[in-house]
């Protein structure tokens, strides 16, 4: 074997290395979600709430590292994505079950578990669905509330009830609003209400700025009031669901409008 052919062997091998490592770096922050995930488990089970809200939130930020870099070093594959389900339902689905169940539903008995499996239930379904229609090109909403964030906005309930000083077990007013609350995030998930995502976000043309200086004080504002702008935040993108729907309805009929008048005219 020749000196050439000898280096050209070397270089395939360092290549075949190199993609390697590329496509096993998303893949382990997917791991670390999933870690996160099981850790807020564990810390659900031994009563410490405020530490398993943050295991969900943690996993949220690992969940949402995954797949721009896979996508940031063209490594995407099929089993990334379907790992990357199989972690959601764990983080965003088990364990915001389990945080809610510990925390809240317990003293209900067979009722309380029965509430909760229904967020677990609903988040597997959500997931199921998208990758269903993981095919389609992307759009610039969710159908339905994603569960990376219901799985946030169950932990940022926690600690906002514990923001004001509401330790369980609870009355029966607040009792219910927190289980209404969370049943109404699950059924949500399944849901075909339009959500925006990041990709609706202007960021270029003249509306780039307004955008950047309003996330500078949103993150501001999260620093200063934790609880307070989490929960305030979480119930103002809840509530941009039916708005966005409203408009896309608007949108749609308008369109429909003017193509009814162009159809009028050419036949006039």
């Amino acid at each position: 074997m020749s000196a050439r052919e000898r280096f050209r062997r070397r270089r395939g091998t360092r290549r075949r290395r190199e993609r390697r490592a590329v496509y096993l770096l998303p893949n382990l922050i997917t791991t670390a979600a999933l870690m996160l995930g099981f850790w807020s488990i564990v810390q659900a089970i031994q009563g410490n709430w405020d530490l398993a809200a943050w295991g969900i939130v943690l996993a949220g930020v690992a969940d949402s590292l995954d797949g721009r870099v896979a996508r940031a070093t063209n490594s995407t594959s099929a089993f990334g994505v379907e790992y990357d389900s199989l972690s959601d339902v764990i983080s965003f689905g088990l364990a915001p079950a389990l945080l809610i169940y510990t925390w809240a539903l317990e003293p209900l008995g067979p009722r309380g578990w029965v509430i909760a499996s229904l967020f677990a239930v609903c988040a597997a379904l959500r997931l199921a669905r998208f990758n269903v229609q993981k095919h389609e090109e992307e759009k610039l909403h969710f159908q339905g509330v994603a569960s990376t964030f219901a799985g946030g906005m169950v932990a940022v309930i926690v600690w906002f009830v514990g923001w004001l000083d509401i330790e369980p077990p609870f009355s029966r007013v607040v009792g219910f609003s927190v289980t209404a609350a969370f049943v109404g995030l699950a059924l949500l998930m399944v849901s075909s209400v339009p959500y925006p995502s990041w990709r609706s976000l202007p960021v270029s043309g003249k509306a780039a700025f307004p955008t950047l200086v309003g996330l500078v004080l949103g993150i501001v504002t999260l620093l200063i009031y934790r609880q307070p702008a989490f929960f305030a935040i979480g119930c103002i993108y809840l509530a941009s669901g039916p708005v966005y729907w409203v408009m896309l309805k608007r949108r749609s009929q308008n369109a429909a409008t003017e193509a009814a008048e162009v159809v009028r005219e050419s036949d006039a």
